[in-house]
C-alpha cells in the first residue's frame, strides 16, 4: 500500500502526515492463506483506502505483539488503536465497507453474534491455520 503523504494546515503551521496514520481501521491478515487473501483483496478492491491491510510479517509481528501462530489462527485489527480479533474484526471491516455495513450490523445482534463468534473460532479459524501448517510443511 502506497504511503502517501497529506498536508494538513492547522491555523499556525503546516503538519505533514502519512496516510496510513489517518487511518482508523489495520487489518492484520495471513497473505500465505489463499482464502484469507482472496477475501482481503476483495476487501481491498471496495474499500476506497479506508482500511489499512497489513500482511503478517516478523516486522508486523513485532509491532502488534503476536507470534506468527498467533496471527495466523485469526484475524486480527486494530480499530482507533483498540487491537480486536475475530469476529470482531470481521464487523469493524464490514462496518467500513458498501454492501457489507448491514452485515456488520445484523452480526451484532446478540444471538447472532455468538453463534458466529462459536463457528469462527471452533470451527473456521482453526481449519484455516490447519491448512495453512499444512501448506507451509509442503
Amino acid at each position: 500500500m502506497d504511503k502517501l503523504v497529506y498536508p494538513l494546515i492547522s491555523t499556525s503551521y503546516l503538519i505533514m502526515i502519512r496516510r496510513d496514520d489517518m487511518v482508523d481501521l489495520k487489518v492484520l491478515y495471513n497473505s500465505e492463506c489463499p482464502i484469507c487473501n482472496r477475501e482481503i483483496n476483495h476487501y481491498k478492491k471496495i474499500s476506497k483506502n479506508n482500511i489499512n491491510f497489513i500482511p503478517i510479517s516478523p516486522e508486523t509481528l513485532k509491532s502488534w505483539s503476536l507470534s506468527e501462530d498467533q496471527a495466523a489462527k485469526k484475524l486480527h485489527a486494530r480499530l482507533n488503536g483498540k487491537q480486536i480479533d475475530g469476529v470482531d474484526a470481521f464487523q469493524a471491516i464490514w462496518d467500513k465497507l458498501p454492501y457489507y455495513r448491514v452485515l456488520s450490523k445484523v452480526i451484532a445482534i446478540w444471538p447472532l453474534k455468538n453463534i458466529s463468534n462459536l463457528l469462527y473460532l471452533k470451527i473456521l479459524a482453526p481449519l484455516l491455520f490447519k491448512l495453512h501448517k499444512y501448506r507451509n510443511k509442503i
